[in-house]
Order: structure tokens, then sequence, then C-alpha cells
């Protein structure tokens, strides 16, 4: 059943990624002794914020939006470097904000899975992120003229390959402290149908929910981020907060039935949610989903209330990186289950709601937004990774 679906191909293929980048040197870093900028757009972001978490203790480190990034490259000198993220290294404001940095003297790098990609092309260095057959990246199924044109993904569906191999780019880039055999270990488990099947047989009830809130803090709140992302691909309604924040805001907006996510990193965030989840349960009837790391040990909430929630354990790990690459696996099998119920196609993008539409539409208002700077001349000093 899942096998022919792409998106389940894709999860499978993470594993394979893994291995790969387990495999290969830390990316080459320009000369740059300034500001660092990293940028990108939808899951790119997330890829972004992830980045500036990893390399905040070098300085001067911002993750923000593509549009923000091309407004502050204006202002780089030659020391400055702008990291612009593009998996397709086609999208509009990423290459305005790397052809702005260039413009300046500032230093880009590209993070693409296209090296032949116009980002790839203009930038001082290429972080390819070795995701997909590079031949699978100039075409489409699509029928509409302007549809096919959306090229840069070897599936054009909900990704999930692209932004692991993103956030293990990035790890090596940082040159992180990893335990890559402990990395492989888990990516094996989180894979397996012994992780995913529990998720697929409850998938059904919680894809009746309305809307899907994922509360997370600290760095978990990246993952709601990018969870909620995934849920908008797949036509579904969803939100990320903190969880602090859900109790001063979104709790608002919540009806009955909903399902809430918890993103449970430590005990501080253990506590807190042990304190919201029968609120909700009693006033709402809330669907509660409770994804935790083994080594917080017992689940902090009431006895009585354990029978109606789903309780996701996540392998032990006492680095949070490992833990941050855990809870990713476990957020993208959670959306793609609940988005594939009732999915017209599941093997095209938004799960086949008006796929041709919305992509054509996305190439005017992404691909085809106007690039408001002219070009510098190109500098001869770009070296690829070796393939």
């Amino acid at each position: 059943m899942l096998g022919d679906e792409y998106i389940f191909q894709e999860m499978l293929e993470q594993e394979r990624i893994s291995a790969l980048h387990q495999t290969l040197p830390s990316p080459r870093w320009p000369a740059a002794s300034g500001r660092l900028i990293l940028t990108g757009a939808g899951d790119s972001f997330c890829g972004a914020l992830f980045g500036r978490w990893l390399l905040e203790q070098r300085g001067q480190v911002s993750g923000i939006p593509a549009l923000q990034a091309s407004q502050e490259a204006k202002h780089l000198s030659a020391q400055d470097l702008l990291v612009g993220i593009s998996v397709s290294g086609r999208t509009a404001r990423v290459l305005e904000a790397a052809e702005r940095a260039l413009a300046v003297g500032a230093k880009v790098v590209a993070v693409t899975d296209n090296s032949q990609s116009p980002l790839a092309q203009l930038a001082s260095v290429v972080w390819p992120i070795y995701a997909s057959p590079a031949e699978e990246l100039r075409q489409t199924n699509y029928y509409d003229e302007h549809a096919k044109q959306y090229v840069g993904y070897h599936h054009d569906v909900a990704q999930t390959k692209t932004f692991w191999a993103v956030l293990l780019t990035f790890i090596r880039a940082a040159q992180v402290k990893l335990d890559w055999q402990t990395l492989l270990d888990h990516t094996g488990f989180l894979l397996s149908s012994s992780f995913y099947e529990p998720l697929l047989n409850k998938a059904s009830i919680w894809a009746q929910s309305g809307q899907t809130f994922f509360l997370g803090s600290g760095w978990a709140r990246i993952i709601a981020r990018f969870a909620c992302y995934k849920m908008f691909e797949f036509n579904r309604l969803a939100h990320f907060t903190g969880i602090e924040e859900f109790c001063h805001t979104h709790y608002f907006i919540t009806k009955t039935s909903d399902t809430v996510v918890f993103l449970v990193d430590d005990h501080d965030v253990a506590t807190r949610g042990a304190e919201i989840v029968p609120v909700i349960q009693e006033l709402f009837d809330a669907q509660i989903i409770w994804i935790q790391a083994q080594p917080l040990g017992e689940v902090l909430l009431p006895p009585d209330s354990l029978s109606s929630i789903e309780v996701v354990n996540l392998p032990a790990a006492g680095e949070p990186v490992q833990r941050f690459l855990d809870l990713v696996l476990a957020l993208q099998w959670l959306t793609y289950l609940i988005g594939r119920v009732e999915a017209v196609d599941i093997n095209t993008f938004h799960a086949g709601y008006d796929t041709e539409r919305l992509v054509a539409g996305t190439l005017r208002t992404i691909r085809r937004s106007a690039i408001r700077v002219s070009a510098p001349n190109k500098q001869s000093n770009k070296k690829d990774e070796p393939h």
C-alpha cells in the first residue's frame, strides 16, 4: 500500500542519505569573518533556523526569511557571508538576496540539490545536499503550461528527504560532534515499520480533526513550524506555536476534537504540558499526541488520561542535535500519514487537491517574481564539493 507512494519512498531514502553524508567531508567555507545570514523559504527557512541554532556560538549569526535577507543583503560588506538555501536553486527571493550580497562584495554559499541551478551558478561556494538524482531535477509530470515549468525536485510531492539532507549538510558544515553510528541506528529504527505502523493505524482518527496544533519550546519550535508546513502541503489546517504561547493565544481558537501535538524534550516542557493536557481534554475533548525522547522516563501525565493519549517514545539520545533529528523523522511520519487519509492523489503535490492550478500559481508567485537587482560580474572562485 505505502510502497507505491512517492513520499513513502522518499522517507525510506533518508537512511541512504544519512549513510552518504557520513562519508562526505565538511563543506568548504569561503573566507568571511563578519556577519553570517542564513536564509530560505518554506522548509528551507526551517533549515536556516536549524543552521543558526548550530552556529550561534560563531557570533553575529541570523536565520531570517528570504525577503528580509534580501533587504539585509544590501547592507553587508566584503567580510560578511550569506548562506542561501534553495533545494531547486530557483527561489527568486533567495536569488535576489544572493545577487544583492555579491553586489556589495559579500560572499554567498548556495545550499541546493541542483549544482547546475541559477543559485549554484551565482554562488561563491556550493554545498550540494545530495538528495536526488541530477537527471530527475529537470522534469515534471504536470500538464499545465505554467505548472510543468516548476522543476527542481525528484518528486513534486511534500518534501521529506530534501529537508533531511539540508540538516545533515549543516551538521557537517558546523562540524558538530555527532555519533554517526547512533544517527544511522536511530534512522533505521525510526524509518522501520515497527515505528510507523502504530501511527498509521491511528492516522484516520487524527485526520478527522478540524485543525492540528504543534507545540514546542526552544529548538523544538523549529520542528513544530516544519510540521505545520507539511500539513499545509497536504491541504490540512495546522498551527505551530510555543507551549506557553498556546495557552495565551491559540487556546482561544481550539475547537472540539482538535489534535494537539506536544513536542517534549525536557522535564520543564513535560511538566508544563501535563498541566495543559487535562484542561484541553475536558473542555475540547482534544486528541493528544505526546512525543518524547526516552531519557525523560515516565510520562508526567495524569494516570487517568493516559488511555486517551497517544504517547510516541523516541530512542534515547544524549545530544540535542540527535534528539532534533529523531523528532524530525517522527513528525515527517505523523504529517504524511495524516495527510494521505482520503487524499485525492497522494503522488501529487497537495495530495491531488487542485494540484495543477496551485503549482502554476506557485511558479508565478515564487519562481517568476521579479529579482530587483542587476547581476554583478561573476567571480571565478567557485568550487563545488566533489560528487
